[in-house]
C-alpha cells in the first residue's frame, strides 16, 4: 500500500509540474538570444527576439554592431530574426542592444562579445534550436507517465492481495 501511494504522489506531481511549466512560458516578457555567444569582433551573430512586439519588423542597434539591423518577423507569431555583424573593433565585455518596436518603447538587452575565437568543434544535438515549448507533446507526455504510474499501482495491489 506504500508503493502505491508513492506513485500516485508521484504521477500527480509530475502532472502539476508539467502545468506549471506551460503556464511560465506564457508570459509576457520579451527574450532576446544572441548566437554564438560570447560574439567575436568581427564575425556574425544571429539574433532572435520572441515577444514584445506586433509590427512586420523590429530594429536592433547596438555600439558593437556596424550598423542597425533589421529583424524580419518569423514563422512563429511574435519572433524576429535577424544578423548582424561585430565590428572588428569592439572592445571585450558586456554591450547593450536597443530593440526599437513601431508603436512601442524601445526594450534593452545585453550581450557579451569576447577577446578570442572558440578553438572547439560545432556541437552535435539540438542546440537550443528549439525555442517554444510543444504544449500538445506535453499533455502528452504527462498522460503516459500518469498510465504508467496507475498500471503499476494496479499490478503492485494484485500482488499484494495474492
Amino acid at each position: 500500500m506504500r508503493v502505491a501511494r508513492i506513485l500516485a504522489t508521484t504521477a500527480l506531481s509530475c502532472l502539476v509540474l508539467g502545468a506549471g511549466a506551460t503556464t511560465a512560458q506564457a508570459g509576457g516578457q520579451p527574450t532576446l538570444t544572441v548566437s554564438p555567444s560570447p560574439a567575436t569582433r568581427g564575425s556574425s551573430v544571429a539574433i532572435s527576439l520572441n515577444g514584445g512586439c506586433e509590427a512586420n519588423s523590429v530594429t536592433a542597434s547596438s555600439a558593437a554592431f556596424t550598423g542597425s539591423v533589421t529583424l524580419a518577423s518569423g514563422s512563429t507569431e511574435g519572433t524576429y530574426r535577424g544578423t548582424a555583424t561585430i565590428r572588428s573593433d569592439a572592445r571585450a565585455g558586456s554591450h547593450t542592444i536597443t530593440i526599437a518596436c513601431p508603436g512601442g518603447g524601445p526594450s534593452t538587452f545585453t550581450f557579451t562579445v569576447g577577446t578570442t575565437t572558440p578553438t572547439r568543434g560545432t556541437l552535435g544535438g539540438l542546440g537550443g534550436s528549439i525555442t517554444e515549448m510543444d504544449t500538445p507533446k506535453i499533455a502528452t507526455g504527462a498522460a503516459l507517465v500518469t498510465l504508467a504510474a496507475a498500471g503499476t499501482t494496479l499490478v503492485l495491489r494484485r500482488r499484494a492481495k495474492n
